[in-house]
Parts: C-alpha cells; structure tokens; sequence
C-alpha cells in the first residue's frame, strides 16, 4: 500500500507576521507592483495598499492554499530585493516523503507544498533525506514587470523585452518654470550587456500621461533627460496637438557599458505639469525599417483594381474619364520602389512603403498621406497594379495615363485612331473640284470650289494641271472660310478666298 500524501498545513502565524512586517519597506510603486502581480487593485495610499496584501496573506492562509501563499509570499521579498528566508513547518507537521508509484504519477512535498505542478522548494538549498536527487533546481528570479498595471503603447519599430528599474511618477507641478522636479535611476553597466552583445538591443525611455489601460507616448511639454550629465538630443514633444505623435527617447549611445561596475545615471526633469506622468526604462528588439518592410505581406491583386476601375466606369452617377497616376512617392518625392496603399483606401495612387515607415518611425501617426485614412502597419498592403507598371517602364518616367477600362499608356502616346484633318466637320474634299487658276469673275457652281496655286503646291504633272485632280486628303492646310457668295453682278469683286480643304460629309449644294 502506497503512502498517503501528508494534507497541507496552516502556515504558522511567525511567518505571517515576519510578511506583514516586510510590507513596511516597499515604495508605494512597489506595493502597487506587488498588487498587480497578484490581481489585486492598487488604487489607494500606501496604508490601503499593505492592508489588502495583508488581508490577502491572512485569506490564503486560513484556506490553506499553501502554493498561493507561497507565490504572493516571494513577491513581496522580489520587490523588497531580498532573498526569503527558510519557511520552516511547524513541528507538529508530517516529515515529507516521496509517493514513489501512484496512478497520478510521482510527486514530491517539501514541508507540505507540492512541487509536482511546478512550485518551487519552500527554501533555496533546503535539504531534505531521500529527495534532492528528484526535486527541481530553484526557479531563477523573474525580471521585473514591463509596466506596473497599465501598457505603453508598442509599435513594430520595437518590442519591450524587461524593465530596468521603476516605473516614476512624475507628480503635478503647476508651479512657474524655474520651479523644476526630477526623477532619476542609477543603472549599472553589468545590466546592459545585451546593448554590448546585441546592437538591435536598446535602452529607451518611455512615458505617458495616465496609468490605465495602453496609454500613448507623451512627455511633458517642458522637460529634459540627462545622461550621465549630457543631455540627450531627442523630440520629446512630437508634433502639437497630434497626441501619440512622439516616440521613446533611445539613450543607448549615451550609456557607458564598461565596465560592468559603472553607474549610468539617468536624470528626466519636467516642469508646468497639470497631470501624473508615468515614466520608466525599458529594454527592447529594435526591429530597422528595410526589415519592416520585407514583412508587408498583404498585396492588392492586378485584378481586382482594374474590376474598380470597371465598376466605377458603368456607374450612371459618374463620368468617367481618364486620369494622370503618378509613379512618385508623395513623402519623398521619388519614384516609388515599393507601392503600397491602406487596405481601406479607394484611391489608386500609392506612396512608397520605405518613406512611409521611416516618416512613422519619427513620428508615428499612421495616417495615409493621400487620403488621411488611419493606416497601420498591419493595413498596409502592397499595390501589384503599380508595381506592374513600374516594372514596365523606365525610371524616367514620372506618370502614366490610365483609362476607364484599367488600360495604361505613357504621356503623350497616340491613340490609334485615324488622323482627321481641320475642318473635317465642315465638307469632304473627294465632293469638289479645285480650279487652281480661279477666274474672279466667274460664278461658282455648287461642285468647283477655287484655291490659290499656293495652297496645293506647284504642278509638275499633267494631272496637277487638270482641274478634276483631287488633293491629297493627309496634307496639313489652314482652316478658312469659303465665300460661295461671290457673282458677276459685284460692283467690287472681292478676291477668291483660300478655301477649307478638310474632308466632310457636308454637301454645299444642300444650302
């Protein structure tokens, strides 16, 4: 028969009062840290706060939850920077054994907390007869929470990787400006190696202006940082009254990295705050541009933007005609490389995808520069139609003309239909007969129209000199007007006007 599992005890009452106690150390950051941790609210003073970590210790103590004891009693000395000391169980407690064959598998006690599902022994180094060689090595110490119960707001430029230090609370300070506050960290060079190892690896600075839910990246309007005395060269303002347009300040290059004893201090000063601001150091990937690039994805088919094209053609309620698409990007005023356009933009023109991602980077507001559509980077979508044209066209040429049906054409290319000469509205020439040495005095019969020996050039033929030799239809003349008024009863006769020789369905003999 299989030894039965010894049921947990009550955690002596020493043990709870050596917590309680602890609970007088920590900042006010720290207790609402240690809330957080332990799904508690952290609103209120630092009295309300050790209060309910306290009345949560006493809960799980009379429930005998022993491994939620365990774990909120090894978050307050994480945020105390102390190492608990042994939990010893009370006398009267059952020496641990092991279960070595059960139907639920081996499992292991260490003074009444069950490491079976991954709890940790009671006590680092804590030795116990016939049990070391199957219980678990202790847990390393997790790093310290990104934020402290509220998100800053991420972008694919970077992803947080672990906190360094506390998150600040830069306090209300309506005051003139020469009334400053400041808040500081002190950061040793041994924590940074991964900045040394890894140049993707950055320290930045974030703040915001509140601590619920994400909060965007905003500074007070008048403030500085400071690195180890030098001032940090960086926009904390971003553009006005464009909330969420700045971005965390990169202190990187202002950080000593050797050696690893060094003390980097970081010194933020505010002043004129109406409001809390929450600021903190954060280590995090930095991800470059050309990278974020290669990972737009999403693509606009060929197809589906000539159907557009169709569709917007047969609506009775719009006329459509042809349009000028530039090929250059309207941030950088270059040709485009990498069409891309939101998914929820109509328009077909695009921006360049590297000039967009690089303006975000700067000032992140993710808006179309065409339309001002909202436009983040998982929307962005890769246009195949213009990528198609610039794939079939030289880097010389700045636009093309698109028509109603999606069919493309350079500036300035021909159409292919038949030439028509001026005047081709008014008559046909093939109708007429040209006299080239017209007799002023002579009146004109609804089939003989006079021109100039000019206009048709010199004869050279016999066929030239024939009357009924017709003129060649491609030739370019001038549009004029014919009198066909002229008679022989003039007193003045005017002079033989130069006609319009343009061909035409008209028939003068109709009049």
């Amino acid at each position: 028969m299989n030894p039965q599992i010894p049921l947990p005890h009550t955690p002596p009452e020493a043990d709870i009062q050596a917590i309680v106690a602890k609970l007088k150390t920590p900042s006010k950051p720290q207790l609402q840290s240690i809330c957080v941790v332990n799904g508690l609210p952290k609103t209120g003073n630092k009295a309300d706060l050790s209060h309910r970590i306290e009345k949560l210790i006493r809960e799980c103590a009379d429930e005998q939850d022993n491994q939620r004891y365990q774990e909120i009693r090894d978050s307050i000395y994480r945020q105390t920077a102390t190492m608990p000391p042994p939990y010893h169980a009370p006398s009267a407690a059952p020496q641990p054994h092991v279960v070595a064959s059960s139907r639920y598998g081996p499992a292991i006690l260490n003074n009444g907390f069950p490491l079976g599902n991954g709890a940790r022994p009671a006590a680092p180094g804590l030795t116990l007869p016939g049990v070391n060689s199957l219980a678990r090595p202790p847990l390393p110490r997790p790093a310290a929470p990104i934020t402290a119960g509220f998100q800053f707001k991420s972008t694919p430029f970077y992803d947080m990787k672990m906190r360094l230090g506390e998150i600040k609370t830069c306090e209300v300070n309506p005051g003139v400006p020469a009334h400053r506050n400041s808040v500081s960290w002190s950061i040793k060079a041994q924590d940074l190696q991964q900045c040394a190892v890894d140049p993707t690896v950055r320290l930045l600075v974030f703040c915001a202006g509140g601590n619920t839910g994400t909060q965007d990246i905003s500074f007070p309007h008048q403030s500085e940082l400071k690195v180890n005395g030098g001032e940090v060269k960086a926009n904390l303002r971003g553009l006005k009254n464009k909330p969420g347009s700045t971005r965390p300040a990169d202190i990187t290059t202002y950080l000593r990295l050797k050696p690893g004893t060094y003390e980097n201090a970081i010194e933020f000063t505010y002043a004129l705050t109406n409001k809390k601001y929450y600021i903190g150091l954060i280590l995090c990937k930095a991800t470059p541009v050309d990278v974020l690039v290669t990972r737009i994805q999403k693509k606009i088919r060929k197809e589906s933007v000539v159907a557009e094209l169709a569709k917007k053609a047969h609506d009775p309620d719009i006329e459509a005609t042809s349009l000028n698409l530039s090929l250059k990007c309207p941030l950088s005023y270059s040709r485009l490389s990498r069409p891309c356009r939101g998914l929820s933009c109509s328009h077909i023109q695009c921006f360049d995808a590297t000039s967009y991602l690089q303006l975000q980077e700067q000032g992140p507001q993710w808006l179309c520069p065409i339309c001002n559509k909202s436009v983040p980077f998982e929307q962005l979508a890769v246009d195949e139609y213009v990528r198609d044209i610039l794939t079939q066209t030289s880097d010389s040429v700045e636009q093309v003309t698109i028509e109603p049906n999606g069919t493309w054409a350079l500036p300035g290319a021909k159409k292919e239909t038949k030439p028509v000469p001026n005047g081709a509205s008014l008559f046909d020439i093939d109708d007429f007969e040209i006299d080239v040495k017209p007799d002023v005095n002579k009146t004109p019969t609804s089939n003989r129209i006079y021109a100039p020996i000019s206009l048709i050039g010199t004869p050279n033929t016999s066929a030239s000199r024939d009357s009924s030799a017709p003129v060649r239809s491609g030739s370019k003349r001038p549009a004029e007007v014919i009198d066909l008024t002229l008679s022989d009863d003039d007193d003045d006769p005017r002079p033989a006007k130069r006609p319009n020789l343009g061909q035409s369905a008209y028939n003068p003999g109709s009049w």
